[in-house]
């Protein structure tokens, strides 16, 4: 098996079922892949949608009996996947293929083994441009900004805004659609599961250059985002991004960068809580560490 598409769907079928559909239609190829859905405890009449698939040989469908959030699902998805696969393909529900995504995605990592995390153009719902990638959370980004940083290192802080005709070399792809080299990610034990929702692949790409492995941007390979369909944004989703970031802090970076770290996300949103009281209630929640126990993966039950 050369690739193995893992597809995560939660109270949002009908993306999946379009996500599915656009892989089929777009890969042309000799390429030997499957592709495995996971359903992470819908309700019983969106997951009953699913199958529809099931006429597809080349599609496996699983049920979770509880949400286990990005990584989790993910990684259940992984236990399935065909033995010896070269390359996993971990792709949003809420996107679709625009080419044969797969194979261009698939002949470049062949070509050029040293890179191990590669993503292709993203689009908008209206087709318009979009950045797949983006910079580190650290706090020299955070005390100098983006601007400041690409002046000094402009290698390493390439414009999200300019659109890329030739593979570029970035800190970390968006999370979305990100096609990994099997033998690297099985070197680092997969997605750390800790993250329910957010950070994965802050994660995942930071380990990549960490062993040595290049993250890359392959604009041939073109496919649209919608963004944010299995998502509601709320308190709770809010603090679910500062408890994966602040993780990713307490995972990589010294006590000073972090006690600083949190300082300046703390003004962040208590400068903001005129406009809503919900900026308010993060500032305090981040000023309390933004504990893990606290991280809606406890909330989940069994169905």
């Amino acid at each position: 098996m050369d690739v193995s598409i893992i597809v995560i769907n939660y109270q949002s079928s009908s993306y999946t079922l379009q996500c599915v559909q656009s892989i089929l239609k777009n890969s042309v190829s000799a390429l030997s892949f499957e592709i495995i859905v996971i359903d992470n405890a819908s309700d019983e009449s969106d997951f009953e949608k699913l199958n529809a698939l099931e006429k597809y040989s080349q599609i496996k469908l699983f049920r979770s009996k509880q949400n286990l959030g990005f990584a989790g699902g993910n990684m259940l998805g992984v236990q399935f996947a065909a033995p010896n696969v070269k390359y996993f393909y971990f792709l949003n529900n809420d996107c679709v293929l625009l080419n044969d995504n797969l194979k261009i995605l698939f002949d470049f990592a062949e070509k050029n083994t040293e890179i191990a995390v590669l993503t292709g153009q993203m689009f908008d719902s209206e087709q318009k441009f979009h950045p797949s990638f983006g910079y580190f959370p650290s706090l020299k980004v955070k005390l100098f900004g983006h601007s400041i940083c690409r002046f000094f290192e402009p290698q390493k802080f390439l414009d999200t805004k300019k659109v890329y005709s030739q593979p570029i070399e970035v800190q970390r792809v968006t999370g979305s659609a990100m096609f990994i080299r099997s033998e690297f990610f099985q070197k680092i034990g997969g997605f750390d599961t800790h993250y329910f929702l957010y950070c994965e692949e802050e994660d995942i790409c930071l380990q990549s250059q960490k062993l040595g492995y290049k993250n890359v941007v392959v604009p041939d390979a073109k496919f649209i985002h919608f963004g944010g369909k299995s998502t509601k944004r709320n308190f709770e989703i809010e603090k679910e991004f500062y408890i994966s970031l602040f993780y990713f802090f307490r995972k990589y970076y010294s006590f000073f960068e972090i006690l600083m770290l949190k300082m300046l996300y703390f003004f962040k949103n208590f400068r903001k809580f005129y406009k809503d009281k919900m900026f308010l209630r993060l500032a305090f929640f981040i000023l309390q560490n933004s504990p893990m126990r606290r991280s809606l993966r406890f909330k989940q039950k069994i169905k």
